[in-house]
């Protein structure tokens, strides 16, 4: 029997006659539940696609996007269709790409483990996103993400090509697509 002594603030002590109850828990215990919490964090964390920017060989640029958020896509295309213009579904495309990319990086002579920044300081820190510091290292003046976006797509087919993939991929149909746009 191992014995406490506890003082009190007269500094007399007390004297624990029988030893306290331990209970025998093992830090190791699964159970379905923490499975399912642990799986999802998982999940979370590996929900990403990277898309392949055509056109851009020498390097290769990829974008990361996480998936599409269906209630973000209705909102940028009721807003862009309200400023009207010949681009608003080009536009919206565009919100959407910028919305959930997660960074753009290049791949250079293939080493795709080497995932090298756009930033024209850093080639090792952290990725752009369709930020200002994209829009200058491709050379562009651009005053939106969406222009930025729109630059490094070259052409609006390239645009609207990745936009598709990544809807099917965030499990957006087609026909959901064709029908919003």
């Amino acid at each position: 029997m191992v014995d406490f002594n506890i003082t009190n603030e007269e500094g007399t002590g007390f004297l624990a006659d029988e030893p306290a109850a331990v209970a025998d828990i093992s830090t190791n215990i699964t159970t379905p539940f923490l499975v399912l919490r642990n799986r999802r964090e998982q999940i979370v964390n590996e929900l990403f696609i990277d898309i392949k920017v055509p056109r851009w060989e020498d390097p290769e640029i990829y974008v990361r996007f996480k998936p599409v958020s269906a209630t973000k896509l209705n909102a940028t295309i009721d807003r862009r269709r309200k400023q009207k213009g010949d681009d608003w579904s080009l536009l919206a495309n565009a919100d959407m790409l910028v919305d959930s990319c997660v960074g753009v990086y290049a791949v250079v002579d293939g080493d795709k483990d080497n995932k090298l920044s756009l930033r024209l300081d850093n080639p090792n820190g952290p990725w752009t996103k369709f930020d200002p510091e994209l829009a200058t290292a491709l050379g562009v003046d651009a005053t939106r993400a969406a222009d930025a976006c729109i630059a490094l797509y070259l052409t609006e087919g390239d645009l609207l090509e990745t936009a598709s993939k990544l809807f099917k991929w965030s499990g957006i149909t087609n026909d959901e697509a064709d029908e919003t746009f």
